[in-house]
């Protein structure tokens, strides 16, 4: 097989070009990286080839492929496979003691002890790292003093490397069928997986607003990520949904560029910490619209509006912005289960003191689940737990 020609446009900070570059690397595909923080001559370069000013921006063989959703798509419909010759292994073809669904700390803690205790195990996991790969700097998780996301993950995966551990990476499940002896899971690519115990560690996403035009508009203004995305934006007008910390920060950051930031909050007071908000109450650039609910994203080809309600007089306003950032939070991946496990209202899994659901077999970890501490050190803890328990099950 011919050493295919990857390049990846990419910035030091951007969330989603870790991601892009994280899923390389578990699937042993080497890249080169082009780094234009600050290059111009190599931003101007990418936008000619790509015709976008979003990051990453990816190539293979010379053939544009886009961002990361773009990557994810292409290595799960198996159109990876076809544009470079890339195999990837037939897991509908094993039966596997345990499926491990997801790759952040619980998930790869995991996988590495019930390989240890001798079980067959498969990762199948759309995103490498989780929400960590979005943290720059850690300096609580022991010995790891001042690493950054990326980095620790980068030794989760090398430390997996040692192991007898299958994975399935740029999947999605989709389904779980629970069986009277073990279970069958689904993928978005069809595919069909036999396992005799399942361990969910899935973690968590971006909360949508789940309004007209905002899926529409995504990547031509709607973003989920200010970090990522803000510098696009300079000099114009743009919102920022989320009274939360990530919400502060992010109008804070937008108002070092932009003309002017609407800061939308559907309560009546900011919730993020005092600091933040004396820092954006005494900003100039940043309005802050209390008690308001965003209705409707506008624009045809990028956002040229967006509509937001009082939810005290019913009044509704029209803003004129290039860009609407959404920073509301965290929500679980249950999709794919919130018709077979019990899930509380925030949508986490239930589970006992043995990560034990409420199907026999059927185990779950991390982020996911209700447990109150939403830490990395805790997520890996648990997903070592749960793989004991597990082992425990299916001896």
């Amino acid at each position: 097989m011919n050493k295919p020609k990857i390049e990846i446009y990419s910035k030091t900070w951007c969330p989603y070009c870790r991601r892009a570059k994280a899923m390389l690397k578990s699937l042993g595909l080497d890249y080169t990286d082009y780094d234009i923080t600050n290059n111009e001559d190599l931003q101007q370069e990418m936008v000619e080839r790509s015709g976008k000013k979003t990051i990453p921006q990816i190539f293979i063989n010379d053939k544009k492929v886009g961002g990361y959703d773009n990557l994810i798509e292409l290595v799960s419909s198996g159109g990876l496979d076809d544009l470079i010759e890339f195999e990837r292994p037939n897991c509908s073809e094993k039966d596997w003691d345990l499926a491990v669904i997801g790759a952040g700390p619980a998930g790869m803690t995991a996988a590495v002890y019930a390989a240890r205790k001798g079980l067959k195990v498969l990762m199948v996991a759309r995103d490498i790292g989780g929400q960590v790969l979005e943290t720059d700097t850690i300096d609580n998780y022991l010995p790891e003093y001042g690493t950054s996301g990326p980095d620790l993950m980068q030794n989760f995966l090398k430390h997996l490397r040692n192991y007898n551990i299958d994975t399935l990476f740029g999947e999605e499940i989709t389904d779980i069928n629970p069986q009277t002896e073990g279970h069958i899971l689904l993928t978005k690519s069809d595919k069909k997986i036999n396992t005799r115990a399942v361990l969910i560690a899935a973690g968590t996403k971006k909360r949508h607003l789940g309004i007209p035009g905002e899926h529409q508009l995504k990547d031509k203004g709607v973003s989920y990520c200010a970090t990522c995305d803000g510098y696009i934006y300079e000099n114009q007008p743009v919102a920022v949904v989320g009274g939360g910390n990530s919400g502060l920060e992010a109008a804070l950051d937008m108002a070092k560029i932009a003309t002017e930031v609407y800061l939308i909050v559907r309560g009546e007071q900011l919730s993020g910490d005092k600091s933040l908000q004396d820092k954006v109450n005494n900003s100039d650039k940043i309005e802050v619209c209390k008690s308001y609910q965003t209705t409707e994203i506008n624009g045809e080809q990028k956002v040229e509006s967006i509509r937001i309600k009082n939810l005290n007089t019913g009044k509704e306003r029209e803003l004129k912005v290039k860009a609407i950032f959404i920073e509301i939070g965290l929500i679980p991946n249950t999709g794919f289960i919130c018709d077979h496990l019990e899930i509380n209202q925030g949508n986490e899994i239930i589970i006992d003191e043995n990560n034990q659901t409420s199907i026999e077999g059927i185990f779950a970890a991390g982020d996911v689940t209700d447990i109150k501490d939403k830490q990395i050190i805790v997520s890996a803890a648990e997903g070592a737990k749960a793989a004991l328990r597990a082992n425990e099950y299916l001896s």
